[in-house]
């Protein structure tokens, strides 16, 4: 029995390679793989076991509260655990640009004069030709994400001489944002009680705001006098269903209504009392003035395009758009030299104005097919480079066109932009910088374009 106790003491003991009993590590296994360097280091900034109590900071308890002693730029210590391959990236610089306005969080909300001076800026800036092969742009903050609209979004403009963006849905509420790319704050709104806002354009180089809805009146909104919101009643025998569609001329002279049977109601911007009424054959459908207001083209569902010269109120020419069946949207370039027709089967025609305002049935200079169902809306930015094209039938319907090459820029829209959704509206802003799209879910998506180097 003793032999076989000291068999089993002796079998558990482990031994080298030599035959000699192997004896335990006791240290832990973060200080066995140490190196020499990292033993030397950490004596240095934690101490020995020998004198770790010495480098402790001395504790004064007599004062409760130490205050921080400022630190000038000799007192600068080079820290023992910094490496002399570490990176060093450069701090981002937050640039201003020069036509980005400035939002004073002191002001008032309701302020609108201080406001509008406050985001005033230089217009418009020229700019380099705009390359046909691609568009440099980039997503930004929405332009109304402090307050987003509770339906879709039917009316979004830029204002004429402001850092300023207006919008406006059927949740009845018109809302001011100070755009800069990044928090566009909200500036101002108003409720109008039962009147959903279809439209709403700036009037009178900006100082008001005209606001259409289903009813057959509409608002006025003073936003630098004293008037505040006034109410337009309706007017007995004017051919109008709804007063939910008009254009405002540039001139500041007429607000241009879309009535029923081929009417167009002119109502003066400053008295907003009815001038004149002109009449087209068929359905008045779009309705686009000159850049100088001397002339209105509408455009119907004959697929006619009707010239009025708006000093006699006269239709002084007509022609008809090729192949065009059932005309949904006009628009003529700010420079006078383009006329772009959309149709209801989404082909766009663009014509050279001179050529069209010689001939009945003029030959278009080019199509644009890319859209696949009705077009409801062609734009011109104002150095008329680009012109933006949508249809609110499907997603993601949207094309910029380049000019005058008169190409589709082919990266826009992304592929993976998933958040346009349905186009309501779209604008420019008065030097390009920025393209505001509406959606069918409230939301209003800024596209900054790189190469228009002012708002």
């Amino acid at each position: 029995m003793l032999r076989r106790k000291e068999i089993l003491k002796t079998s558990g003991t482990k031994r080298s390679l030599d035959g000699g009993p192997i004896t335990p590590n006791t240290q832990p296994l973060w200080d066995q793989y140490k190196d020499a360097r990292e033993t030397l280091l950490e004596e240095e900034v934690l101490g020995t076991e020998e004198n770790v109590i010495e480098v402790l900071p001395a504790f004064d308890g007599s004062r409760k509260t130490k205050k921080k002693k400022k630190r000038s730029k000799d007192d600068d210590v080079v820290k023992k655990w910094a490496d002399s391959d570490d990176e060093h990236a450069a701090d981002f610089d937050i640039v201003d640009p020069s036509w980005a306005g400035k939002f004073d969080d002191d002001k008032s909300e309701d302020s609108d004069e201080e406001t509008l001076k406050a985001h005033s800026h230089n217009i418009i800036a020229e700019s380099l030709s705009l390359p046909y092969s691609s568009l440099d742009f980039k997503r930004v903050t929405d332009g109304n994400k402090e307050e987003p609209c509770k339906a879709s979004l039917r009316s979004v403009e830029f204002h004429p001489t402001a850092t300023v963006l207006l919008t406006g849905g059927p949740d009845n509420t018109v809302r001011l944002f100070a755009v800069d790319g990044s928090k566009n704050r909200k500036i101002h709104s108003v409720f109008f009680d039962r009147t959903p806002v279809f439209c709403t354009h700036f009037s009178r180089g900006g100082s008001e705001i005209i606001i259409g809805s289903k009813h057959k009146s509409f608002y006025v909104y003073d936003m630098e006098g004293d008037n505040g919101v006034t109410f337009r009643p309706k007017l007995k025998g004017l051919e109008v269903s709804t007063m939910s569609e008009f254009v405002v001329s540039p001139d500041n002279r007429f607000i241009a209504f879309l009535g029923s049977y081929g009417y167009v109601h002119l109502f003066s911007q400053q008295s907003k009392e009815l001038i004149d009424s002109v009449k087209m054959n068929g359905e008045v459908n779009s309705v686009s003035f000159s850049k100088d207001g001397r002339f209105m083209y509408t455009f119907g569902s004959e697929g006619h395009v009707y010239v009025w010269d708006m000093n006699t109120r006269d239709c002084c020419h007509h022609f008809s758009d090729e192949g065009c069946i059932n005309g949904s949207s006009v628009t003529v370039s700010p420079d006078d030299k383009y006329l772009v027709c959309g149709s209801s089967s989404g082909i766009v025609s663009i014509y050279d104005r001179e050529t069209a305002m010689l001939s009945r049935t003029p030959k278009p200079l080019q199509y644009i097919k890319n859209l696949t169902t009705r077009c409801s809306g062609v734009l011109f930015n104002n150095q008329s480079e680009i012109l933006a094209i949508r249809s609110k039938d499907i997603e993601k319907a949207v094309r910029l066109v380049h000019f005058p090459s008169m190409t589709v820029l082919p990266n826009f829209p992304e592929q993976f932009d998933n958040d346009m959704k349905l186009l309501m509206c779209m604008d420019f802003s008065p030097s390009s910088g920025y393209l505001a799209l509406g959606n069918n879910k409230g939301r209003c998506l800024l596209y900054r374009l790189h190469h228009y180097k002012k708002y």
